[in-house]
């Protein structure tokens, strides 16, 4: 899923998020703190410009665990004659990479793919977070 949203300062790319199951699952900062992230979580589900999908745990092994946490950034034309190449952007602990070859894109549009086809839909997603607040968080 691509779509754009004026953010006020302009066109912002927005992609769809995903989850692991375990990371709902796992209790930071205690159980009420976590039933209320995942409350919002479910909230912020709702927002047209949002999209929260789990990657449930019987998904098992996927590209998704080689590659880490990366964002595909896509711009639009607006009014530009030359396009911006779209980039990924991935963090670690000690700074940022910006990937922007075509191969690079690629492989991790690839993993996008892949993850989006294992992942849970909208609905079902936002069925799983509020059981797991409700039954593991007690919320």
């Amino acid at each position: 899923m691509r779509s754009f949203v004026d953010s006020g300062a302009g066109w912002r790319a927005v992609r769809g998020f995903r989850s692991r199951s375990a990371a709902l699952l796992r209790a930071v900062g205690g159980a009420a703190t976590m039933a209320g992230q995942l409350r919002h979580l479910v909230e912020a589900s709702r927002l047209p410009h949002v999209s929260i999908r789990v990657l449930p745990l019987a998904a098992g092994a996927h590209d998704g665990a080689v590659a880490g946490s990366f964002v595909l950034l896509d711009f639009p034309l607006g009014l530009r004659v030359d396009p911006d190449p779209p980039v990924v952007y991935q963090e670690s602990l000690t700074g940022a990479l910006y990937l922007d070859r075509p191969a690079e894109w690629a492989a991790h549009e690839q993993v996008w793919a892949g993850l989006d086809a294992l992942a849970l839909d909208e609905e079902e997603s936002r069925r799983l977070i509020v059981k797991i607040g409700e039954e593991v968080h007690h919320g």
